[in-house]
Formats: C-alpha cells, structure tokens, sequence
C-alpha cells in the first residue's frame, strides 16, 4: 500500500502539544484536575439545572461498555457519577457485538433498555453508527464547559463521524513504540523502522501476531501504509519475527532477551516490565515511522429513545467534564483530549508529541476504508487470509 496522505495524519503540533496539558503556543499550561470531585458550575443557566433535576428524578441511566475499556469503567464511573448527581449508574460489560445484536433486536421491538455505549471505533462506526442505533449527541451537550472550544485539543467537541454529531472521542494517546532490551540492544543504534531491517538483528524480533485483528495488526497496517508491504515482508518474514498471542509473553520474550527487540508493545506491559526491574525501553518515535494514536476504548454514544432520557443526557455532558474525564481516563490510562486536564497518570510516551505526524487510527475515514484493506493486503503478504 502506498504511504497514507497527509490528510489522514495528525501533524498539527498546536492541537497534540495541547493533548495531555501541554500548553499551545500562547496558552498558560492548564491545571490539573486529578484532585477536582465535582462538575463544573459553568452551564447553560437555568437549562442544566433543569436538566439535572429531571436527570435525579429518573435516577438510574444503563451504560453498556465494551470488554476492553468495561472492567475500569464498572469500578470507577458508578461511585463518581453516583457522588457528584446522586443518580446510580449499571454498567454493563460485554463483547460489542454481543451488545450490538442486543440492541438492534430490542429496537427492532420497541424495547430500549440501555442508554449510553462506550467502546472503540470499529464496533461503534460500523455497527452503532451503520446500523442506526444511536442518536445525535450534539444537541445535548449544553454545559459551556463543553462547548467552550478552547477547552479541546481539536478546537471544538471532538466528534469522529462524518456528520459531527454522533460519536465523541473521550480518549487519547499515542502508541506503537518498539521496545529493547537494554543489555541486548544498544537504543541508539535504532532511530529509525528500516534499521530493523539490518542483518544483526534477523531473529531478534518478536511481535504480537500481525495477522490478527488487535494491536499487532493495527501496528502492521501502520507499517505497510508509511512503509510500503514489501517492507511488512521483510521485517516480519526476511527478519524472522517470532509472534505471539500473548502479551506477556512477548513481554516476557523481551525482558529476558530471548528476543531482545519487540517490534511494538502495549504501554501496560512496558511498564509492568520496568516495575519488575527487567531492562527493558521503549524507543523515541522512528523519523520513518513514528507511531500513532489511539482512543482505546473512548468513544462514546447516546442509544436512540433511551430508557432515561435526561439521565443519559446529564452522563453525556459530565463525560466530557474535567472530571468525567479524568475518572475515565486514569483508569483506562489514556490522555484526555480537554486542554483542561493534565492527564499526568500516564508515561510520558503516551502524550502525543507536538510536531510529530502520527497516524490515528481513530480517523474515520482511515477505520473505515483503509484499515480493512490493507488488513487484508497484510494477511495476504504474511501467509494468513483469515
């Protein structure tokens, strides 16, 4: 595949040296609000107070959450939510399309039992925006705090759908660095993806298996689309990567130098091998290849007639709060995307860089079209068609 254009890439330094509570150029460097226990008082007047009146008389709303962001969001969003509005929040954790096939039957029934869906992009854009299931957001975001533009790395609420109204972003954070083992592997001699390709380090590398649909394939796509599939080839097939299913594994593999170079690694397990005292690093962003960035599980949706409509409604506005946000983002360790949120919880690796032309993965047109070719261009170049 050739390389992406730069239209699908995020180099505006102003909008990622903002992401994390980096200041932009002429900004004062926003407070942190890991402290912060309640909303903002800043509101639509007499709007939201109305609004959170009829939000406590319904009191409950229903969240459902993917597997992957589910089990952080059940233990933090309830007791948070619960103590600055006094309203109960289920969550329900569940595989999204699981959930999706859930939802299409009730609505096709007239039943509405959820109000609120969090996940990631591929559920969320092909399934609860294709399928119809969600309404418009943008409407019901009334809190001046959320409105206020300046408050956002993006400039405005950032919405990912191709009508702007749909889907917001909760999360950011920028990933795909390649990992070392220090006694192995000298960092400086690898400032760029193609010095991979060097002879010295043929059956040096591992990786989570790029064939399948997760975080080796994401970081394959990536490659082939900056790089080219002949470069896919050669550094997963010539260089004779070994993969693995297992992230611990691969971890693992690295901290003990069985194979001394991870071709990428999910920041948890970079830091779970440090805390364990292994030597192990992650590498600055490669000037051919410098990374990308990711939402997680952080996107967000309201569900069409939901069963608490106003509840729902008051969830929405609070999630794209300082502290909606920051309850959200420190368990799933992500950066926010509000200016007014220092998101200091995560490494410093996380915090997209200013000037740097990540490629986000969370881009629509990206999620939609590109990935899922050059998926497909990657399975085949590799030996693997399912």
């Amino acid at each position: 595949m050739r390389p992406v254009r730069s239209s699908l890439l995020l180099g505006l330094g102003l909008l990622l040296a903002a992401c994390g509570g980096q200041a932009a150029a002429g900004q004062s460097a926003p407070p942190s609000v890991a402290a912060s226990a309640a909303p903002s008082t800043a509101s639509a007047g007499s709007q939201w107070d109305d609004l959170v009146a009829a939000a406590k008389k319904e009191g409950k709303i229903t969240l459902t959450v993917g597997a992957g962001g589910g089990p952080q969001a059940r233990t933090v969003i309830p007791p948070a939510f619960k103590e600055d509005f006094g309203i109960d929040v289920e969550v329900i954790v569940s595989p999204s399309t699981e959930m999706v096939s859930r939802l299409k039957l009730e609505q096709s029934s007239g039943l509405h039992t959820v109000d609120v869906a969090i996940g990631g992009s591929d559920t969320m854009y092909s399934s609860f925006y294709g399928d119809k299931l969600i309404a418009p957001m943008r409407p019901l975001l009334i809190n001046l705090d959320v409105l206020n533009g300046t408050n956002w790395v993006s400039g405005k609420p950032w919405f990912m759908d191709p009508d702007q109204q749909y889907i917001l972003r909760l999360s950011n954070g920028a990933t795909g660095q390649t990992v070392v083992n220090t006694t192995s592997i000298k960092p400086s001699d690898l400032t760029s993806a193609t010095d991979l390709l060097k002879p010295q380090y043929k059956g040096k590398l591992a990786s989570f298996d790029p064939t399948i649909n997760g975080a080796g394939a994401q970081h394959a796509v990536f490659l082939d689309v900056k790089l080219g599939i002949d470069f896919v080839k050669k550094l997963y097939v010539d260089q004779q990567s070994v993969r693995t299913q297992d992230n611990r594994q691969l971890a693992d593999w690295v901290g003990r130098g069985n194979y001394p170079i991870a071709i990428t690694m999910p920041s948890a397990y970079i830091e779970q091998s440090k805390h364990d005292g292994l030597p192990v690093t992650e590498l600055p962003p490669f000037k051919d290849a410098p990374g990308y960035i990711t939402a997680g599980s952080g996107l967000m949706a309201v569900l069409k007639d939901s069963p608490h409509p106003n509840a729902a409604q008051l969830f929405a506005n609070w999630m794209a709060m300082p502290h909606g946000q920051t309850v959200y983002n420190r368990a799933q360790q992500m950066v926010s995307p509000l200016t007014t949120v220092k998101s200091d919880w995560v490494p410093s690796y996380v915090v997209p860089k200013p000037g740097v032309d990540y490629l986000d993965l969370y881009d629509w047109n990206y999620s939609v079209n590109i990935y899922p070719a050059a998926l497909d261009e990657v399975r085949k170049a590799l030996g693997s068609a399912s």
